[in-house]
C-alpha cells in the first residue's frame, strides 16, 4: 500500500502539534478536557466545583469563630453561589471557546501564509535564476541579426539595389538593437537579484569621464525633443571604485528618463560634488511632468510606470530607475527620488566616500543626502 504524501501545510501542521504537545501543562490538559464537553455540562461541573469551594471557605471561617456556620449560612451560601456563578461561567466559556477557535484559525492562516510565502520565493528565485542564465540564449541570435542588419543598412559589400530593402534593414537593425537594450536591463536586473551579479570587474575610473560619455549618448536625444541638457562636472575631478560600466549605464537610464518624461522647451541639469563628509553626489534635476509620492513607489518598482499621459505615450519597460537602484545599491551607494507632481523630479545619486578615490577639498553640501 502507497503512502500519500502529506502537503506542506499539513506537515507544518503536525510540527507545530507536536512541538505544542511537548510543552502541554497540567491547567492546559483541563482547559482541553473541559473544552470537548458541552457548555451546559461545563458550567454545571465548574459551579459545582465553585459551590464546593465556597462552603468549604465559610466552614473553615466557622472552625476559627470568625463565623457560625448554620444550615442557614449553607443554603445561602450554595443559593447565592450558583445565582452569580452559573451566568459568569457560562459567559466565561462562550469567550473561551471563540478565543480557542480564533487562535485556531490564525494558526491554520499562519501555517498557510508560511508554506505560500516559501512557495513564493522558490518561484521568484527560480525565474530570477532563469532569465539570468538566459544571456547567451537571447544576446547571441540578436547581435548576429544586428550585426547582419548593419551591414546590409551600410551596404558594405556593395549597394542592395532596391531603397525599400534598405528601409527594411534600417528597421530590423534599430529594432534589435532596441530589443537587446530591453534584453540587456531585464538580464542585468534578474542577475543582481539572483545575486549573481558581481563587483569583480570594478577598476578605479575617472567620475568626469563617465559622466561625459552618458552625457554624448542622451545629448541627441535631448536636442531631438527640445530639451534643454546642461551638465555642470567642475567638481567631479576624482576618482571612483567600482564598475565603470554600471555607473555610466545608471547615469544613462537616469538622464533618458529625465529628458524623456520633460516636455519641448523644458530643462535638466546634471550637478555633481564631493560633500565634507566624504560622500560623492550626482544630481540630475528635469522640469518635467512629476510624480507624486505613490507614483514615486511605482517608478522604482521593476516594470512600474506611473499611471500618466505622458508616460503613456513613451516607449519603456519600466526598468530604468529600478535597475539603476539596484545597480547603485550594489555599490554601496543610494539613489533617491525627489519630485512633486507638475513641478519637476530630482534624481540624486549618492556614492559613499569608500568609493571615492583621489578627492579634491570638499565643498560645501547644498542637497542633504
Amino acid at each position: 500500500m502507497t503512502e500519500q504524501p502529506t502537503s506542506e501545510p499539513e506537515r507544518l501542521s503536525e510540527l507545530g502539534a507536536t512541538s505544542r504537545g511537548a510543552r502541554r501543562s497540567p491547567l492546559s490538559s483541563v482547559n482541553r478536557l473541559l473544552g470537548r464537553m458541552p457548555i451546559l455540562v461545563t458550567t454545571a461541573l465548574l459551579t459545582s466545583v465553585a459551590v464546593v469551594l465556597a462552603i468549604s471557605l465559610n466552614w473553615l471561617l466557622g472552625q476559627t469563630g470568625l463565623i457560625e456556620f448554620t444550615w442557614r449560612i449553607f443554603t445561602a451560601t450554595t443559593i447565592v453561589t450558583i445565582l452569580t456563578g452559573f451566568p459568569i461561567i457560562v459567559y466565561s466559556q462562550l469567550i473561551i471557546r471563540e478565543i480557542k477557535s480564533s487562535r485556531q484559525m490564525l494558526r491554520k492562516m499562519t501555517e498557510r501564509l508560511a508554506w505560500a510565502f516559501d512557495n513564493a520565493e522558490r518561484a521568484n528565485e527560480a525565474k530570477s535564476h532563469f532569465l539570468a542564465n538566459m544571456s547567451h540564449e537571447l544576446r547571441t541570435p540578436l547581435n548576429a541579426i544586428i550585426g547582419f542588419s548593419d551591414i546590409m543598412r551600410n551596404e558594405r559589400f556593395g549597394p542592395i539595389g532596391n531603397e525599400r530593402y534598405l528601409g527594411y534593414a534600417r528597421d530590423v537593425n534599430d529594432s534589435g538593437i532596441h530589443l537587446l537594450g530591453i534584453i540587456n536591463d531585464i538580464l542585468d536586473l534578474a542577475k543582481i537579484e539572483a545575486g549573481h551579479a558581481t563587483m569583480e570587474a570594478e577598476t578605479e575610473f575617472d567620475a568626469g569621464a563617465a559622466i561625459g560619455s552618458a552625457e554624448r549618448m542622451v545629448r541627441p536625444m535631448a536636442e531631438a525633443r527640445g530639451v534643454s541638457l546642461v551638465v555642470d562636472a567642475n567638481n567631479c575631478d576624482l576618482m571612483l571604485v567600482g564598475v565603470e560600466r554600471m555607473v555610466r549605464q545608471v547615469l544613462i537610464n537616469v538622464l533618458s528618463n529625465a529628458v524623456k518624461f520633460t516636455e519641448s522647451g523644458g530643462l535638466v541639469t546634471l550637478s555633481a560634488e564631493y560633500r565634507a563628509h566624504g560622500n560623492f553626489v550626482i544630481s540630475i534635476a528635469d522640469t518635467g511632468i512629476g510624480m507624486s509620492l505613490e507614483e514615486i513607489k511605482v517608478a522604482l518598482t521593476p516594470f512600474g510606470q506611473a499611471d500618466n499621459t505622458m508616460t503613456r505615450h513613451q516607449a519603456g519597460t519600466g526598468l530604468g530607475l529600478p535597475l539603476a537602484k539596484a545597480m547603485m545599491e550594489l555599490h554601496g551607494g543610494r539613489l533617491m527620488v525627489r519630485s512633486e507632481k507638475g513641478a519637476g523630479t530630482a534624481i540624486i545619486l549618492i556614492f559613499p566616500g569608500t568609493r571615492v578615490v583621489a578627492a579634491p577639498p570638499p565643498v560645501k553640501a547644498v542637497l542633504a543626502s
